[in-house]
């Protein structure tokens, strides 16, 4: 076994430099503070999933079910139930697309955290 090295050169016509960077200095309160908010954000924006899940799911079950009498309750009565039930979650649906937020995008969770910093009294 020899341990010379073997060397490849190459030719480099251009180099391009992409080292610019950017710092952000914040306290650990206004960061926790941001990133609240911003989980806050995406939660709201995707809380209307479960009632249009149950919307749909009931709907489904009052178009295709036929009610009996069962547990000692009346036919008429359990369709009563379902229809309750679906009027809940339509309402809940709706409550929910009313108070939704929009979804904020990491760029945009840079300049909250940005703006909290220079918004601090300096």
């Amino acid at each position: 076994m020899s341990n010379e090295k073997i060397r490849f050169s190459i030719n480099v016509d251009d180099i391009h430099e992409n080292t610019s960077q950017e710092v952000i200095s914040t306290t650990n309160d206004k960061l926790k503070l941001a990133l609240i908010q911003h989980l806050t954000r995406v939660e709201s924006s995707r809380a209307w999933h479960t009632p249009a899940s149950l919307v749909l799911a009931i709907s489904l079950v009052l178009c295709t079910s036929t009610f009996r009498d069962s547990f000692g309750v009346g036919s008429s009565v359990w369709q009563a139930f379902f229809m309750l039930l679906l009027l809940w979650c339509v309402c809940w649906l709706a409550h929910t697309l009313i108070k939704r937020q929009k979804g904020c995008s990491i760029d945009e969770l840079i300049e909250v955290i940005k703006k909290k910093k220079s918004g601090g009294g300096e």
